[in-house]
Order: C-alpha cells, then sequence, then structure tokens
C-alpha cells in the first residue's frame, strides 16, 4: 500500500513541478497569453515524459513486449468502442454531480493545439496507465492478493489525482474498467488504448465546440432531454456488449509480477 501512495505522490509531485516550472518561467518572460499556453503546454508534456522515464528506469513498470506480440487486435477494437460508450454516460453524470466544484478553468487553452493533442491524446494517456495500472497496481498485488481490492483503490488513487471533484467521479468509474482490462491482459497496452481514445475525443469535441463548457447534453440535440437520455441509452447500449466482448477476447487473468 504505501508504494502505492508514493507512485500516486511521486506522479503529483512532478506534476506540481512542471507545472510551477511553466508559470515561473511565463512570469519571468512576460510571455503573452498565445506563448504562455504553449509553455504550459509544454510543462505538462515534460512532465509526463519525466515521469515516464523515472517509472520505466526505476522499473516500477516492468516492460515486456510479450501481449504486444500476440497481436490483441479483436481487444484493441473492443477496448476503442468500450471507450467511446463511456463518455456520453460521463457527461450525463457529472451533470448530475453539478454541486462537485469544477477547478478546470484554464485549461481550455490546451484544446485546438497539436500540443494540447500531444499532452492530452498521447502523453497523458501513457503515462497515466504506466503509473496507475503498470505501477500502483502490481503494488497493491504485492501488498494485498485481491486484484478486486487493487483495482478499486487505484481507481480511487487515480480519481484523486485529477485534482478537480467534477472529473473524479468519470475518472474512478474508467479506472475500474482500466484496471479490470490491466489484471485481465497483464499489460497496460488495452488501457492506453482505451484512455486514449477517452481523451482524444474530448480534446476533438473541446476543440470544435469552444462553448461546451457551458453547455448541457440537452443543448447538443437541440434542448430536448428526450433525446440526450437515449443518447444515454445507447452508449450504454455500446459499451455493455463491448465490455462482454472484452471479457469473451481477454485471456483469463494472469499472475500479476
Amino acid at each position: 500500500m504505501r508504494k502505492a501512495i508514493y507512485y500516486t505522490l511521486l506522479f503529483l509531485l512532478v506534476s506540481m513541478i512542471g507545472a510551477l516550472a511553466a508559470q515561473t518561467i511565463n512570469s519571468l518572460t512576460h510571455a503573452t497569453a498565445e506563448t504562455s499556453t504553449m509553455v504550459t503546454i509544454g510543462g505538462v508534456i515534460v512532465a509526463n515524459v519525466v515521469v515516464f522515464i523515472i517509472f520505466i528506469w526505476r522499473k516500477y513498470c516492468p516492460v515486456s513486449r510479450y501481449y504486444v506480440r500476440t497481436k490483441p487486435w479483436k481487444v484493441a477494437v473492443w477496448c476503442c468502442i468500450a471507450s467511446l460508450g463511456t463518455i456520453i454516460p460521463s457527461v450525463w453524470l457529472e451533470e448530475h454531480l453539478s454541486f462537485l466544484p469544477d477547478l478546470s478553468e484554464g485549461m481550455e487553452g490546451m484544446f485546438g493545439t497539436p500540443l494540447g493533442y500531444i499532452a492530452i491524446a498521447i502523453c497523458a494517456p501513457i503515462c497515466e496507465e504506466v503509473v496507475f495500472r503498470g505501477a500502483v497496481i502490481r503494488a497493491l498485488m504485492d501488498w494485498r492478493k485481491n486484484w478486486k481490492l487493487a483495482v478499486v483503490i487505484s481507481a480511487l488513487l487515480f480519481s484523486i489525482a485529477h485534482m478537480n471533484p467534477a472529473q473524479m467521479p468519470h475518472a474512478f468509474l474508467l479506472g475500474l474498467l482500466l484496471g479490470w482490462v490491466f489484471i485481465r491482459t497483464n499489460s497496460v497496452v488495452p488501457g492506453i488504448i482505451i484512455h486514449g481514445v477517452n481523451n482524444l475525443v474530448v480534446f476533438i469535441v473541446a476543440s470544435t465546440i469552444p462553448s461546451i463548457e457551458d453547455m448541457s447534453l440537452a443543448d447538443l440535440y437541440g434542448g430536448s432531454e428526450m433525446k440526450a437520455g437515449f443518447s444515454v441509452l445507447f452508449s450504454l447500449l455500446i459499451l455493455i456488449p463491448a465490455i462482454f466482448q472484452l471479457h469473451l477476447n481477454m485471456k483469463e487473468k494472469p499472475e500479476i509480477s
């Protein structure tokens, strides 16, 4: 358990140092708004790369090509579909938990730029899967040989690490799915696919609809609550079969080592 908390705190520490460094650079250079945004995004990317290097170098997350060599194409496809199925229910959930404070202000500048794409859709999924699945779940399995407990705790730590109460419920539920997939495959690759597709869709939507933060799910359907409800149902009809197909196509739970 101590290792799992240590890995989470290390991730947060490096992320905070990256943000602080970017903020310091912006203050010292009196950067323009556009340059300031690029520097901030650059700080996020550098922090993620540093975390990735530390965790691989220290072997907190062992690296192996075994799973990729099995050519798990079906799993990859169903991971993409499952990820798509989580997005609208997540929006619906966030709307119904609107009493939770949203601390994401200032993040809008990350959308619609090449650097923002790299930070959100590439670096974050890879780094966070290496940390919270590749390292944290392994540490929890060493602590207690109970994979269900390991998945729940890792999902909780993953949600806390987002540092934004409004995002925590979605992060927790997504963390459960990511943890289960990791346990079943003993690889971070499927989780990176799910996480990457999720973040990519968010990036695309936020980049193409700048006012999306101020819109409800119903607003996307011309104000129709019924259409919004059907969209949630349709998403679940995608998500549930995708999870079932993942269950069928992933091998029986391997020993986490």
